[in-house]
């Protein structure tokens, strides 16, 4: 069991709670500033009409911790079709078991009716049909939740947390445990490995022993998730703000050799320029700002690329030539491993295609380089490279001069090169 994580420590030795229940806290810690006044709002409507309502999932957990939630999940013991005649800018979406996404502009709520626990249907052959497509009691739905502290329900407008798993005591104790039989619940959603270990990594907290022990016995059914949605989750390490640390968990629990190419040896030097890279990814994911996959795999891959290229220009005497057998042989390798989008790889392959050039600095070469389409991705790439000993810092000191240079500075600074 893992201590109280360094954030909870304070905030669990403050708060006052008043038993209503085993399950009903009165709770009145959570800061709701932190909550989407729209997320607020669609919780208000179905109150007032007799419903009741709740924030559940990640976004309780996230508030508990004092962050702010990305996303807020709504469930509620009305109906789709209550649910839909309430908000006049609001849609039906799913076929078999139906939610309702509540508009607000860009923001949309999804709201989701309490859900039953999933029923076993024996045929006449012998087989048995899985049905979980009805609707249930919020008990009901908080057991098909995967981790406890993932099973809360917290009221925004009377300050009432639900809790039937003790999914706070959990979160106290910085512990991720799986509802049910860990087992059986994994071979239900294998992608729940991935969510589990992403969860460590984002709250640095550890996986309970039981939870833990049938993964190796699991991991292999990962590979018959479909693709598109096994690469969301494995991409959601990287784009959420705790790359670094999702990074290290991955490695740990020897889950990122299951999707990425890793080097045949380890070094300071790929340790420092992926670290890098993935605090570089974090802090433009903190800051809002937009962090394109394909930067991210580039850097995560480069050094395949880096030790085939040194291996092809003594072997083929032609620099450029050695590069481009590198990547085509490394993308080709990822492939088979864990294939990556190819509007992804045709960026990864232009960002290492133009590194070179920024060493070959003449005049003409240049101005072309910094008008090529990818020069802004190529140039951040080559900047990481500088930053991890890999490249002289003199060269991305240049570039970053020569970019922020007006018209007659760059034309200065070109001529110097040629004089040199």
């Amino acid at each position: 069991m893992s201590a109280t994580p360094p954030i909870l420590k304070a905030f669990f030795k403050k708060f006052k709670k008043t038993k209503k229940s085993n399950f009903e806290i009165d709770f009145e810690k959570i800061d709701i500033s932190l909550i989407s006044v729209h997320a607020i709002k669609t919780i208000e409507v179905l109150e007032d009409n007799g419903f009741e309502a709740y924030l559940v999932g990640g976004a309780v957990r996230d508030l508990l911790f004092g962050i702010k939630p990305k996303d807020f999940d709504v469930v509620t013991n009305a109906t789709p079709d209550q649910i839909h005649h309430l908000f006049r800018r609001s849609r039906m979406i799913g076929r078999r078991f139906k939610l309702v996404h509540v508009i607000y502009g860009r923001e949309v709520i999804e709201v989701s009716t309490y859900r039953s626990q999933q029923k076993e249907i024996p045929q006449s052959d012998g087989s048995v049909i899985k049905d979980d497509n009805h609707y249930g009691t919020i008990e009901e739905d908080a057991m098909r939740r995967d981790f406890t502290i993932n099973a809360m329900f917290y009221s925004p407008t009377n300050h009432k947390l639900v809790d039937f798993h003790e999914g706070l005591e959990d979160l106290k104790h910085g512990i991720i445990r799986m509802i049910g039989d860990p087992e059986k619940r994994y071979q239900e959603d294998p992608i729940r490995i991935l969510r589990a270990f992403r969860v460590c990594a984002k709250l640095n907290m550890t996986l309970h022993t039981p939870s833990r022990s049938p993964i190796k016995k699991i991991i292999p059914l990962l590979h018959d998730i479909p693709h598109s949605r096994l690469f969301d989750e494995v991409i959601k390490f990287f784009l959420t703000g705790h790359a670094l640390s999702s990074y290290k968990v991955m490695q740990d629990e020897s889950i990122f050799a299951q999707f990425f190419l890793s080097p045949e040896f380890k070094s300071e030097e790929i340790d420092l320029f992926i670290s890098n890279g993935l605090k570089n990814t974090d802090l433009r994911i903190n800051q809002d700002k937009s962090c394109n996959p394909s930067f991210l795999f580039s850097f995560l891959l480069w050094h395949q690329v880096y030790v085939l290229w040194d291996q092809y220009k003594a072997e083929i005497k032609h620099s450029i030539a050695g590069l481009n057998q590198a990547i085509d042989e490394v993308i080709e390798k990822q492939i088979k491993l864990f294939p990556i989008h190819k509007r992804f790889t045709i960026t990864m392959k232009e960002i290492w295609r133009l590194q070179p050039r920024f060493e070959n600095q003449s005049p003409k070469k240049i101005y072309r380089l910094l008008l090529h389409p990818r020069f802004r991705a190529a140039y951040d790439f080559m900047l990481l490279r500088c930053q991890s000993n890999q490249l002289d810092q003199s060269i991305g000191i240049w570039w970053t001069n020569f970019i922020d240079a007006d018209n007659h500075e760059k034309s200065l600074m070109v001529k110097q090169l040629t004089r040199k």
